[in-house]
Formats: C-alpha cells, structure tokens, sequence
C-alpha cells in the first residue's frame, strides 16, 4: 500500500496499529497537508460489527473539537468499499514510545495526566466513553501537546452498544474493574484507566500486575494498591491521595468526573483524609447514620440498652443491599450531638440520619424513632411502639423494614435484610447487650465486666451463640491490651469463637476476631491471613476487618504499602473511628513518613483531644524524629489519659533513655517490674527500656521471657524501633525464627518508626 495513491492521498509509511484499526502517514495532495489515515485491519474488514465500530469511532471522534483529542477530517472509502478515517497528523511519539525510556518527573506525569483529562472531560460531556485509555493512545507531539487518540471501541450515550453483555474488550492492563468483569462502565472508569497510567508515569510500573489475564483480573479487582510514593521519594502527598481515589475498586468510590480530579492533583483543592475525601458523591447513594438512643427512663439507668438499640439496628441494616450504613466507631462519635446535624452529614457522608430514645419502665418499652433527612433537616418518618420488653426484636424488625420501605426508591436490589436470631429471652438478651456496652468502654474494668456478661449470658442460654463471639472479643481484648496473663484468656477467647462457629455465627466479626488471635498470639501467620481476608470476602464493607488486618498483620510484616491500603478502605468505611485513624498515623510512621504521620496523628486529636493512644504514637514518632522534648512531652499526656498504663509508661522510660535522663528511665523501669510481681506487665514493655538504656543482655532476656508467655505485644517485634539495635544478635534471629519472621527483607525489618502497642488496635 504503501506509494499507492488513494483519492487525493498519497501513502508514505506505516506508523503502526490502533485498536482494530491500521494507521498510515499520508499527504493529502489536494490540500498539500501531511494527513494519518486509518484503515480497517483486514482480519476485521469482513465482520459487519467491527465495521460499524469503526464507523462510530469517527463519529465519536469528529463530534469533538478540542485541543487534547484528535482532529478527524473525514471519512472515505476506496474502491473496494473498505472505509477509512482521515485524521490530523502529529510529529511527536506516543507515551508508550515514551515509556520505554523509563518513568517521567513527576511534574510532567501530572501535566500529561492534566492534559489528556481535559480531552477526556470533553468527551465525557458529549456523552461519549473511551474505555481503552492506554499509553499507546496518548500521544505526545513535537511542541508539547498531548492528545488523546483512538476512540475505536468508544460508548456513545443514545447510541446502542455494540458489545455484548458479558463481553471484555479493551486492553487489560488499563482496564477498570467494572470494564475487566464485562459490566456497564461510565466516565469513572476512563478515570480509572488514566489513574493507571499516571501511576505508570510516575514509577514506571502499573499498579496492578500478573503474568496472565486472570492474575491481572485478580490483581485489579482485589489488589492493594502500592503508594507511588514508594518509587519516588519527592512525590508530593496529595499525589498519591488523588491516585488512591482515582483507583478505588467501586466506581461510587472514585471521583465523579476529571474536573475534581485535576483541581485536586494540581493542590487547587486541598484534600482531607480527616473527612470523605467523597463526602458528596457517597450522600448521593442511599445511606444512614443510626446514632444511640437516648435513655428517657426515670432512673436514667439504661445506657447500655440505648446503645444496644442502635448497634442491632446497624446490623440489621448493614445487611441491606444497596444501603450504605455508617459505621458504630464513627456514629457514637456524636453521641449526645443531634443538634449537629450538618456536621454529621459532612463527617460521615450520609443522606440520613436515624435517632429516638429509649423508655423502660419495668416490663414495659417505649421507643421512639424518627429518619431524618440532613439535606434540609426535615423529617422522613416517625414511630412509637408501645411493647413489652419480650417484643423488643419485632420492634427492631418493625423499624428497619419502615426505614427501608421509606428509602426503597433509592435502594438498589431487593429489600431484604437479614436480623440476628432471636435470644431465648429477655434476660438473655439484656447480658448481650450489657456486655457490649462494657466491651465497646476498651478499659480493664469494662472488659472483665463485658466478659462476665457474656458468661453469665451463656450459662442462662447454652445454645445461644452470640454469648460466645461476645466472651471470645473479650478475653481476645485483655489478652491483647495486656491487661491479664496471654496463656490465661487468649485460649478461652479461641474456644468461644468456635464454639460459635460451630452454632451458626460464623459471620465475619468471628473470623476476625480469629484472625486477630492467630496473628498475635499464635504468631500462624498465614492462617491469620485467610481469616481476616474470609471476613473481608463475607462482608467488605465491615471496617474492623479491614482495620485489624492492617494493623495485627501486615504492619506486623512489614506491608505497609498492603497495611496503608487497608487502612484507606477501613477509614472510607469508618471515617470518624480514633483507632482508624489513629492507625493510619503509625503505619505512615512505621515506613519513615514521619511528617506524614504526625499530620494524620494530629487529625485524630481534631476529632478527640483526650484520645491517649493518639498521644502515644504522636510520642513515639516524634522521639524517631529526635524531637525528645516534644517526645516526652507527648507521652506524659498519654500516661495521663491512660491512667498510667504500662505500655504508656514503658515509652515514657525508653523516650527518657533516648534522651539522656537515665536515672529517669530506670525509675521507670523500677515501677515496670514492681507492678510485674503485683499484676500482668508484658515482658516486652520491659525489655524496651532495657535496649534502651544499652542493657543489651537483659533486654534479650526478657524478650525471651515474653515469648515463652506469648506476649501479644511481642507480635510486632520484627518492626519495632525499640529493638532495631538488637537485630544483629543472634539470639534475637532465633527468636524471630521462632516466632516465623526469620528471613523476611532487610528492608522490611530495618524500618524506623512508632512504636505498636496492642491497645491501639481494637
């Protein structure tokens, strides 16, 4: 073909191939202007289906008229009757050219990604879907324009679909997750597909990879995403903030359109991870707050059942498809807050909010209840129920199905929820909820109480399962904060979790819980992983799943990449949580992103001032950034607030070490071990203050003495700072090797940062 004249085009070379197409370089000889012509490939020339598709790409293409696409000229056919489309010719390379010479500067990646947006967002507003966004598409030109090409397998809005239902086309690699499934797709997932390769532009990899189709199948539907920050140390923050949302797995998730996307990659808008980075685009889906009933009883004695209203109806709605309900650690934040209306929509990001109160008068209830709408504060529905105590799980039934007939027009699916089995009895239903009350207080006095509860509980109902994943997260709880003997509660914890297994809640809090437990206290790394990640596949939308893996296991290997990720998820889920957030502060501080993690460890004290463990990191961060007076500063306050806890009073002694005031830390350490012979301390805590102070055979000592006690806290041992100085020991490799984290990466091991504590956690 090639020196062929066809019409007024003399071909000159073949540039190269285009979706189903074959692109020549031409000169229009009637014009006197170098012109592209793209040609059918002749394995699709015969089929009727690609014909039209190729006639649509210039339709599509030539409807559009702006600096960052392609100019489409015409459309002709030869002699033979095989259609061609004419198109602008641009000297210059594609990205993938461009590529293969390694990753960009950052600043030029974010001006390519801002320029090929700006193409897209017009072509979005003409109600056409590129959906093959690839490096090869995106072309370069001599004087720095970029252009986005080939709309071949474009979806245009009015137009019906070529593709047929189930069917993938496109390139895989860039594909979103709703496009690699053969689903729908709108412009979020072109948002997607760029996200993919602004990452490559940055690191010079993608984000998702596999040596098949279905590994990168897998890898895009269920992969963690890596921060581009990981591969180039000056990229800003916010850079891998936009990237994060750009590739959130649900396209709900990500951003509405590339107008907020590029405002927020150039800084003009500052993001926040202290809110939805979302907010609006998740109030657009049906979604709901249910905050604690208020106790109107004489006696104001019914807290804990107030309570216990509102965590029966979160799961009962959570069980909802289609309904995004908030989760408790967030909406107990405003407890007591119902005139903060606006505040609760921005910080949770719902459409409506839940709330009534609760009135006991022996055994007789009064509950009332009202859906608010927090657009404009007006109410969608009230209801009073007049009952007694025996009827309390009807009423609860009563007022989701009327939530969900209220919202049934914005739900999506069925309305089918699912409630918890019945207790045998009132009695035994109120040991529940009293148990749950206490457990969710996170004290030593709160957890004994909550498992005596629960026990209590069980031996009024044998049978009745929800009595043993109560007593299960109780003991897990004690045995992780270190407030009684691992060997004691972790192995009652273990039973009662399978005990409830085995009579039908294996729902994903049990499997996370036991995943909880393998990880920090049978150290059976792998199982542990199977669980947490059996309780995500159960129910994604659980935050504490996505929470404890982060932080009782992949912070623990050293993940962090993996660890951040999940953290992201959990947050989205849970904004307002102090756990969550203040984990993501640690994480941040564990990889040596100090500044980062002092940033998110002050975001949680926004929410909280008075949160101890927010202090504690903030602490520890600061004594890794050598900032010792702000350290011991940080942690006095957390000493204060935890009401002197040894591990609080553990990072005091070893920030006092590090700071030259040894008599200080011995002093410390002193008090450490007379509360050792009166009650439970970790041995770890101890050999902490020990390294520190350069008594490197004790400190070996006592780490070994926490192993034979299976101390929960010694499952971060492989990471803590606190012990970097003795990772060249021998004896401290055999205990590693022990504890089935020998020959894990130097890189992963050798890691400065704050210090995990198990009462962060939970």
């Amino acid at each position: 073909m090639i020196g062929q004249t066809l019409l007024h085009f003399r071909i000159l070379e073949r540039l190269g191939d285009g979706g189903m197409g074959v692109i020549y370089r031409a000169e229009d000889t009637r014009l006197g202007r170098p012109v592209a012509l793209k040609f059918l490939a002749p394995q699709w020339s015969a089929d009727a289906e690609a014909r039209e598709r190729f006639l649509q790409e210039a339709r599509a293409a030539s409807s559009l008229d702006h600096p960052n696409t392609c100019t489409i000229y015409e459309i002709e056919t030869t002699e033979d009757g095989q259609p061609f489309i004419v198109m602008a010719f641009y000297r210059g390379e594609t990205l993938k050219q461009r590529l293969a010479r390694g990753a960009l500067p950052w600043r030029e990646a974010v001006d390519i990604t801002s320029a090929a947006a700006r193409g897209l967002a017009k072509a979005h507003q003409l109600g056409i879907v590129h959906r093959d966004i690839k490096p090869s598409n995106l072309m370069l030109t001599e004087d720095g324009v970029v252009k986005v090409l080939d709309f071949g397998i474009a979806k245009l809005s009015g137009v019906s679909g070529l593709t047929r239902a189930g069917r993938v086309i496109g390139s895989m690699d860039y594909m979103s997750p709703e496009q690699a499934c053969g689903r729908e797709v709108d412009r979020r997932s072109d948002i997607w597909s760029l996200a993919v390769v602004f990452y490559e532009m940055l690191t010079g990899r993608r984000p998702f990879r596999g040596d098949t189709d279905q590994a990168v199948l897998d890898a895009i539907v269920r992969g963690a995403l890596q921060p581009a920050a990981d591969f180039v140390p000056d990229l800003p923050p916010h850079v891998d903030r936009v990237l994060a949302r750009a590739l959130a797995k649900v396209p709900q998730d990500r951003y509405p359109d590339f107008g907020e996307l590029a405002a927020e990659l150039s800084g003009e808008k500052p993001t926040s991870t202290l809110a939805l980075p979302h907010a609006e685009e998740l109030r657009a889906r049906p979604s709901i707050a249910v905050l604690p009933f208020v106790d109107m009883s004489p006696e104001q004695d019914q807290e804990y059942f107030c309570d216990g209203i509102a965590e029966e109806l979160i799961h009962v709605l959570s069980r909802v498809p289609g309904l995004r309900v908030a989760a408790r650690t967030s909406t107990f934040q405003f407890k007591g807050r119902m005139g903060d209306l606006q505040v609760i929509r921005d910080r949770l990001g719902v459409s409506t909010l839940l709330e009534g109160g609760v009135r006991k008068a022996g055994e007789r209830l009064r509950i009332t209840a009202q859906l608010v709408n927090l657009a404009d504060g007006y109410q969608l529905w009230s209801g009073r129920y007049d009952r007694d105590t025996a009827d309390i799980f009807a009423i609860q039934e009563e007022i989701a199905a009327t939530i969900v007939e209220t919202l049934k027009p914005r739900l999506i699916g069925e309305e089918r929820f699912a409630a918890r089995a019945p207790a045998p009895d009132f009695a035994v239903y109120n040991l529940v909820l009293k148990g749950r009350f206490h457990w969710n207080k996170r004290t030593e006095e709160g957890l004994r109480r909550s498992a005596g509860y629960f026990r209590e509980a069980i031996a009024r109902a044998p049978e009745y399962a929800r009595g043993y994943s109560g007593l299960a997260d109780a003991c897990l709880l004690l045995g992780v904060y270190g407030l009684a003997p691992p060997g004691e509660v972790m192995p009652q914890a273990r039973e009662a979790a399978l005990r409830a297994l085995e009579l039908g809640i294996g729902g994903p809090e049990v499997y996370t819980s036991l995943g909880c437990l393998r990880s920090v206290y049978d150290w059976t790394w792998a199982e542990a992983e199977r669980d947490f990640l059996r309780a995500i596949d159960m129910d994604p939308d659980y935050a504490t799943a996505h929470h404890w893996y982060a932080i009782n296991l992949l912070a623990n290997l050293g993940r962090f990449a993996d660890a951040m990720e999940e953290i992201r998820v959990a947050r989205e889920l849970d904004p307002v949580s102090l756990p969550i957030n203040t984990s993501a502060g640690l994480i941040l501080s564990f990889a040596g992103r100090y500044e980062e993690a002092v940033a998110e460890l002050h975001k949680a004290l926004e929410i909280e001032p008075r949160f101890a463990m927010a202090h504690f990191f903030l602490g520890q961060t600061e004594a890794a950034m050598g900032e010792a007076a702000a350290a011991i500063a940080s942690l006095r306050r957390a000493v204060e607030l935890s009401g002197g806890a040894a591990e609080m009073h553990a990072a005091l002694g070893r920030a006092q070490a590090l700071a030259g005031r040894p008599d200080a830390a011995r002093r410390i350490l002193a008090e450490l071990l007379r509360q050792r012979e009166q009650g439970y301390v970790s041995a770890s805590l101890i050999a902490q203050v020990h390294a520190a102070l350069g008594d490197t055979e004790q400190a070996l000592t006592w780490l070994e003495t926490a192993w034979r006690e299976r101390a929960a806290d010694l499952a971060w041992v492989a990471v803590r700072p606190a012990f970097a100085g003795l990772r060249g020991e021998p004896r401290f490799r055999a205990l590693l090797a022990r504890m089935g984290l020998a020959g894990r990466p130097a890189a992963e091991l050798d890691v400065a940062g704050a210090e995990p504590g198990p009462a962060t956690l939970l």
